[in-house]
């Protein structure tokens, strides 16, 4: 997420403008504008009390917003928190205002273009990412993600350097990651080990994680809030995370790209082998 301060959360005086964000709005964060302006500091509440959150509660709020399948009383710990960012002024408050409710619209849209798949293995989800590049689809618009033990390295690849490339050819052994996709990155997730991920997943979405991991921790949570930022919608990224977490790999074509090729996309991962959240 951009632009806001965790480092600064914990503040007393409310006395300044301040924008109180939903908790299940936050990832519309990851689509404001740079030049937004900048809030003094941030706090989680309780929307309803307009109370400082405990650190407890805020963990949990963070391990759980996405799960699909929460108790009544996380659902209600979802449904009552915001995060309060204060301003320095009236004006860059409702400047922020502004920004955010366009930032919100854009997430809404882009989410409606991520066309998100799992597979039961790599193989097949390599094959698929074959026939995607044969049909025309653009590279930079495909994903994968999948647990890096899962990939079967060439006995002869080498590291050299830290590149990403040299990364994800190392870990992949030269094969998708690397080479058909051009742009590889590993991040390791607490309880989970070392994840790779592939093309525009790799470029957007891992550093949201990389820093957010420790909060997150074993518990669960991490690949979701990476799918989410990548525009998968909250309750299929929970479904995902729990597939990839059990070996299987994720693969998602963004169609802006390429529109006049979205219903060949949706084919194509259907028929070799592609399956989606809400047909599960």
């Amino acid at each position: 997420m951009v632009g806001l301060n965790p480092n600064l959360m914990g503040h007393d005086a409310v006395s300044e403008p301040a924008y109180v964000i939903k908790a299940e709005e936050i990832s519309a964060l990851n689509y404001l504008d740079p030049d937004h302006p900048r809030p003094l500091l941030t706090e989680w509440i309780n929307r309803g009390t307009d109370q400082k959150m405990r650190r407890t509660s805020i963990d949990l709020l963070l391990r759980t917003l996405t799960e699909d399948n929460a108790s009544p009383s996380v659902l209600r710990l979802h449904q009552t928190s915001g995060l309060r960012a204060i301003f320095a002024t009236q004006k860059e408050r409702d400047a922020f205002a502004t920004a955010f409710a366009g930032a919100r619209a854009q997430m809404a849209l882009r989410r409606d273009y991520v066309v998100a798949t799992i597979f039961d293995d790599l193989e097949r989800a390599e094959a698929a990412v074959g026939v995607l590049r044969n049909a025309g689809v653009p590279d930079d618009s495909i994903s994968l993600l999948c647990r890096a033990g899962d990939f079967k390295p060439d006995p002869e690849a080498s590291w050299r350097g830290h590149s990403k490339m040299s990364v994800a050819a190392a870990v992949a052994g030269g094969g998708l990651a690397g080479a058909l996709l051009g742009i590889g990155m590993l991040v390791v997730i607490p309880g989970l080990g070392a994840v790779a991920a592939a093309g525009a997943i790799a470029a957007t979405s891992v550093t949201s994680v990389a820093s957010l991991s420790g909060i997150f921790g074993a518990t669960g949570g991490a690949i979701a809030k990476m799918l989410t930022d990548h525009d998968v919608d909250g309750r299929e990224a929970n479904y995902y995370e729990r597939q990839i977490r059990r070996g299987r790999v994720f693969v998602s074509v963004d169609t802006r790209i390429a529109p006049e090729l979205t219903a060949d996309v949706r084919r194509i991962l259907k028929d070799n082998g592609g399956q989606t959240a809400k047909a599960a």
